[in-house]
């Protein structure tokens, strides 16, 4: 396979780390097939900041080592996800005047988007890991997506600027390099990853949230347009439910785990007193146990609870016709969409990645949604630019209708 075919997504989560493989296809519009799959337990993270980078590259070597093996190639770059509290949003707004009335051009649009970067209030410690376009106004009137070969003196952008802590960054970063990876191609937040692969365009038009609740973390990113328009991470996931059962049931966390994954649901509506099956809780040598698995659920219907009334406090009041949906490992738990749709009141539904060529079956699962969803971010990164190269060596000013760098959910 050509060496410039090949692109990879790393997804560093606090519980797993996973490796999604693809090949680019030889087609106009980028079609991909993948190719390799890899995973490992992550190792030295903690809410998804690096706190031992030892650690952590060993994790990500073992992650691309066993992906390298499948795919029968050698991975030299990867698009790599951001995620952790430190993650977050604002709305920024710049204004510029328009050099020519009568036209529009690219450098207005350049200047008014770097304006609301300009003035954006950063967080001390903090680095711009997106500028998102979200609308313009031209003449204080109309919100469009695309102003450029309009007419106005005036113009607006509206920008969604995300920000990370720069040293957790850094730490990153480092931990790939000391895994003895080449090169970081392009680095994301790892909501916008998720929906990249889970989220249809029609569904970020009319107004959608994604909700990835990870082991430590919960991730949340609305849309509307088809822009972003709220991100935000808070230090609370699937691990929290697994604490609460080995605390109460007085269990190892292996055990709570198992309990969690295999016999746990999180509506206690689903389970009735007269549940026949009791479960087993083994500790050592001493004699098996039991609990009903109304108990069981009721521990873990509590802290889900939790969860989502957070994501109901961060959705507000916003208008989503698209509904919610739930990815992550811990989305597939019994009982978690109908808990959702009786605390949120909207329509709720998992999210799986969508289907690609090739190993399909081995990531079609909403913990490999961040994965793949790196994997298609970096390869529209290059679609976009390999075209904006082409239209500016074929023709004058129509080649400034394409960034260089426009994200994948603006178009």
């Amino acid at each position: 396979m050509a060496k410039g075919t090949i692109i990879t997504g790393l997804d560093i989560g606090s519980s797993k780390i996973s490796v999604v493989v693809c090949h680019t296809l030889p087609s106009l519009d980028g079609e991909m097939e993948i190719i390799g799959v890899g995973a490992a337990s992550s190792q030295g993270l903690r809410r998804g900041v690096v706190a031992d980078i030892n650690l952590t590259a060993g994790a990500i070597r073992e992650a691309i080592s066993e992906a390298e093996l499948m795919a029968g190639v050698n991975i030299e770059s990867v698009c790599l996800g951001i995620t952790g509290e430190h993650v977050m949003g604002q709305t920024s707004r710049g204004v510029v005047t328009v050099k020519n009335s009568s036209q529009i051009t690219k450098d207005d649009v350049d200047r008014a988007v770097q304006s609301a970067r300009t003035i954006a209030a950063i967080p001390e410690g903090h680095d711009i890991l997106h500028v998102i376009e979200q609308n313009f106004i031209i003449d204080m009137d109309n919100r469009i997506k695309e102003p450029i070969g309009m007419s106005g003196s005036r113009l607006e952008a509206n920008a969604y600027i995300i920000t990370g802590n720069s040293s957790g960054i850094q730490s990153l970063l480092n931990s790939v390099e000391s895994a003895e990876i080449p090169s970081v191609e392009t680095i994301a937040i790892a909501p916008m990853a998720s929906a990249k692969a889970v989220l249809q365009r029609d569904e970020r038009e009319v107004g959608i949230a994604l909700a990835d609740i990870g082991d430590q973390t919960t991730e949340i990113i609305v849309y509307k347009e088809d822009a972003i328009e709220h991100v935000v991470v808070f230090p609370v996931g699937g691990q929290h439910v697994t604490n609460d059962i080995a605390q109460y049931l007085k269990v190892t966390l292996p055990m709570a785990e198992e309990l969690k994954l295999h016999r746990g649901c999180a509506w206690t509506e689903w389970v009735t007193e007269e549940d026949t099956n009791p479960v087993p809780i083994t500790t050592g040598s001493t004699p098996p146990r039991f609990i009903s698995r109304l108990e069981l659920a009721q521990i873990i219907e509590f802290r889900m609870a939790q969860i989502l009334e957070a994501i109901a406090s961060e959705l507000g009041d916003l208008q989503l016709p698209g509904g919610l949906v739930l990815t992550g490992g811990t989305a597939l738990m019994d009982g978690l969409t109908e808990l959702a749709e009786h605390i949120l009141q909207v329509r709720v539904q998992v999210g799986y990645p969508k289907e690609l060529k090739g190993l399909t079956d081995r990531v079609n699962y909403p913990m490999y949604s961040t994965s793949l969803g790196l994997a298609m971010y970096g390869e529209s990164l290059r679609r976009e630019e390999k075209q904006a190269h082409a239209l500016r060596r074929s023709s004058g000013w129509f080649g400034g209708v394409f960034r260089n760098i426009k994200e994948w959910f603006g178009y």
